[in-house]
């Protein structure tokens, strides 16, 4: 997998592991062949009014930037993008606000035939805008993004926009840009005094592992992760046959390795069946993991024997 090669994101996050990337966007010109999309009326802003697809590009002038995480690629590749494009091309093109920004900007305006590889352009074009979320409040928008930096530094942006592209920064918070696979909040980790809550959990404070030969042991915390979050960053959901159940981020690794969001139904996880994973909206500000002393890096959460993301101090 690769970083978003636009640097794009208002998915953000944790101390896991890099994502795929987009790579830049460049004009294919007039197409010879392909699919026909008819025209799309769409509404015409006032004067002084600009579209909703309009106004994210403006956020993208001022926050060239900008990081996600792809999806077709995180928190592992799917099918080849070209053929993903094809797929969801009709779908983009039906959204006709959208769709003529999109050939606006990429200079395709006025074709009514696209070949696959403008297709995919559009696509790509399609997925950055999409991660841009803009929530109206009165007669503007308030919007979340965030940036990229050098060695993986971000900053979580929050601020509001208005309809002629005025952009009003409210907050800027430092962050890790990285994509998360971490845990969600409220998940219980076991210590030797009971379930205690991830994000209460401290370096020096004691929690149960295994080591080596499976034997549960008591450690110590060497290392704890807070990664920001989007509003309804994806999750995952699992629930096993004994009633277990996890909230966490595809990516984070089981005590094999394997990537939780690999699992389907029917497969083991620490000793059940699992009976349903889902992919559901996570609303809380925050993921995070931890890492036991003791070699391993396993720890107990919510009853479930999972890796660690971190690495040693």
């Amino acid at each position: 997998m690769k970083f978003a090669g636009t640097l794009m994101f208002v998915w953000l996050l944790a101390a896991c592991t890099p994502t795929s990337a987009i790579p830049p966007l460049t004009p294919s010109g007039t197409a010879p062949s392909g699919t026909v999309i008819s025209p799309t009326s769409t509404a015409v802003p006032s004067a002084n009014s600009l579209s909703p697809t309009e106004l994210k590009y403006q956020l993208l002038a001022e926050f060239p930037a900008l990081f996600f995480c792809d999806s077709d690629f995180y928190p592992v590749a799917r099918e080849d993008e070209g053929e993903l494009a094809l797929q969801r091309f009709p779908e983009i093109a039906a959204n006709g606000e959208e769709f003529q920004a999109i050939l606006k900007h990429q200079g395709l305006d006025g074709l009514i035939e696209f070949t696959d590889e403008q297709k995919l352009l559009i696509y790509r074009e399609h997925k950055k805008l999409a991660v841009i979320q803009l929530e109206p409040t009165g007669d503007e928008y308030q919007f979340q993004v965030q940036v990229a930096e050098a060695s993986e530094q971000g900053f979580l942006i929050r601020g509001r926009i208005d309809s002629s592209g005025t952009i009003s920064v409210e907050t800027r918070e430092p962050t890790i840009a990285t994509c998360p696979i971490c845990l969600a909040a409220h998940t219980q980790i076991d210590t030797p005094d009971g379930p205690v809550a991830v994000e209460t959990l401290r370096r020096g404070d004691s929690v149960w592992t295994v080591d080596a030969t499976g034997t549960r042991q008591p450690a110590t915390v060497l290392r704890t992760t807070r990664v920001v979050v989007p509003a309804r960053h994806p999750m995952l959901h699992l629930v096993l046959a004994d009633g277990r159940e996890l909230w966490v981020s595809p990516g984070h690794p089981t005590a094999e390795g394997k990537p939780l969001g690999d699992l389907r139904t029917g497969d083991l996880l620490d000793g059940a069946r699992v009976t349903h994973s889902e992919q559901v909206a996570y609303n809380a500000p925050a993921t995070y993991d931890l890492l036991p002393s003791g070699g391993t890096g396993f720890y107990w959460a919510n009853g479930i024997l999972i890796g660690s993301t971190l690495s040693a101090p």
